[in-house]
């Protein structure tokens, strides 16, 4: 019985990692003519002109390019608000927990899903 009980405390305890969850990926489209790097938490990656890749990572994403006239933009997360706002109402009964549980799973904030890099 204590099992069960401690599963669904658990259960309810994470409602922005199980019931929202968190998006960590963004998919980067590449509309310059030049190839431009891609640094994220998972890697560097190169993005040929005209093309897309998805990248995983769980902060920021840095663009380069070689056209030195090219802006270097950062990719930035932001709050997942549904996790959030899931974590305060049930999570009222359970105090800090699932706050807790969110933040250690990484799923209070999360990327956008695309990110279109243009330069001329």
């Amino acid at each position: 019985m204590k099992k069960f009980v401690l599963f669904a405390v658990l259960l309810l305890a994470s409602c922005g990692a199980i019931g929202i969850g968190s998006n960590h990926q963004t998919i980067i489209y590449n509309n310059s003519s030049d190839t431009i790097t891609a640094s994220a938490t998972s890697g560097v990656y190169k993005i040929k002109p005209e093309a897309s890749l998805a990248v995983y990572s769980t902060d920021e994403i840095n663009i380069k390019s070689k056209n030195k006239k090219c802006q270097e933009p950062k990719i930035t997360s932001k709050p997942n608000g549904g996790a959030i706002f899931l974590d305060i109402i049930p999570g009222v009964l359970l105090g800090i927990i699932p706050i807790f549980v969110d933040a250690v799973t990484n799923n209070l904030y999360h990327m956008p899903e695309s990110y279109y890099y243009t330069c001329d």
